[in-house]
């Protein structure tokens, strides 16, 4: 499921309504959030179906300025349980029936307003216990660094947006494609370029989507670019992301430093998404330096039996250091089927990796189901149905 938040700035004219075609032909998403539509009901309905989706709901633009509008398709299991002008809020089922809310939010655009912004916060968090997300385009920055231009953005509305997310505790997702999402005046000395269409999620929402990502992409149109929120229910996906940690990769120094390294290099977020990150790469230096045991402990024989029967100090020395090697595969290779077996009463050196190898084949075949029993509780015959 994927999820687009736009201020398109107008649907009034065939140039926005062909940038936005664009945006949902490149990147399909389920649910569209705009912003800014300058439109009401009726022609948000024409569009709503040439784009090819199924159910919508607008909130009316105001004389020259607001309008907002939510489509989806049937695919999305989607409820309204509030609108206004700045916002629209639904609540989504998954297919398993786990339950999220989503808030499509636009911030006044006018500063000395933007208290108003921070309170509607505030109240739609305390709406609902669901997970939840909201995104859209806040007119509002966190840090100096989410604006570029001749002007540094008031530190005293900096702090009254950060106090208002960390009140609601909310967490944002980082941002990927860019740093900015809006500009003015490029081609000038007063070009100015923002980072405020963003997204903020609950800690429970976190835990339903952990994988989630936040992307920007260039629109030619508006001044605006959308953003897009691509959903990942582990749920639905146990093997794609599945991951087991080996105490073997404990004996390589080469995985203290890396694994130690690519945890520094992690941009700051919430705690989850960083730890998934680490568990796939280690998942993929375990794989890169520890598969194919029998066959690397082939390889390693033979570079012993070249340095056997050589009588030299130097090649003596490369005897002992090609042994030693193979020493410590077949170590790794012991200590690996020693997990696998759920087995810890060998004590290292005890070299019987075959044992754990069959024993851990045992457990996975006790683990699955072969044959049920079908029948009544009483007077039926039973039959036995093979799996």
């Amino acid at each position: 499921m994927n999820a687009i938040s736009w201020n398109c700035r107008g649907l009034g004219n065939s140039r926005a309504v062909r940038a936005l075609r664009d945006v949902v032909k490149s990147y399909d998403p389920s649910i569209v959030f705009l912003m800014e539509t300058l439109s009401n009901k009726e022609r948000i309905e024409k569009l709503r179906g040439k784009l090819g989706y199924d159910n919508q709901w607008v909130v009316d633009n105001i004389g020259r300025g607001g309008g907002l509008a939510l489509i989806w398709k049937n695919s999305v299991k989607c409820t309204v349980i509030g609108s206004g002008n700045n916002f629209i809020d639904v609540s989504i089922t998954n297919a398993n029936g786990s339950e999220w809310r989503m808030t499509g939010f636009y911030g006044f655009p006018e500063r000395a307003r933007r208290k108003a912004s921070w309170d509607l916060l505030k109240q739609l968090s305390g709406k609902s216990d669901l997970p939840w997300i909201v995104m859209g385009d806040f007119n509002d920055m966190i840090n100096i660094e989410d604006r570029k231009g001749p002007h540094d953005h008031p530190q005293v509305l900096l702090d009254g947006f950060k106090q208002t997310i960390e009140s609601c505790v909310l967490i944002e997702l980082d941002l990927m494609g860019g740093s900015f999402t809006w500009e003015k005046s490029r081609s000038t000395r007063d070009w100015v370029r923002g980072r405020i269409d963003r997204a903020f999620a609950s800690g429970d929402w976190w835990n339903l989507f952990p994988l989630c990502k936040l992307t920007v992409h260039h629109c030619v149109y508006s001044d605006h670019d959308p953003i897009q929120l691509d959903m990942y229910n582990t749920e639905h996906a146990k093997k794609k992301f599945r991951f087991r940690f080996e105490n073997v990769w404990l004996r390589e120094q080469k995985f203290h430093e890396e694994v130690a390294a690519y945890w520094k290099h992690l941009k700051p977020s919430h705690f989850l998404p960083k730890l998934l990150e680490l568990s796939s790469f280690m998942n993929k230096w375990g794989r890169r330096f520890f598969n194919k045991f029998r066959q690397k402990i082939i390889e390693q024989k033979k570079q012993v039996l070249k340095y056997e029967d050589c009588a030299d100090d130097d090649k003596t020395g490369k005897y002992f250091t090609e042994k030693k090697i193979l020493d410590d595969l077949m170590l790794n290779e012991e200590l690996y089927w020693q997990q696998r077996a759920k087995s810890f009463w060998l004590q290292d050196g005890d070299s019987n990796s075959k044992y754990f190898h069959v024993y851990a084949t045992s457990r996975r075949k006790k683990s699955q189901v072969s044959r049920m029993i079908v029948g009544k509780k009483s007077g039926s015959t039973r039959r036995c149905v093979r799996l």
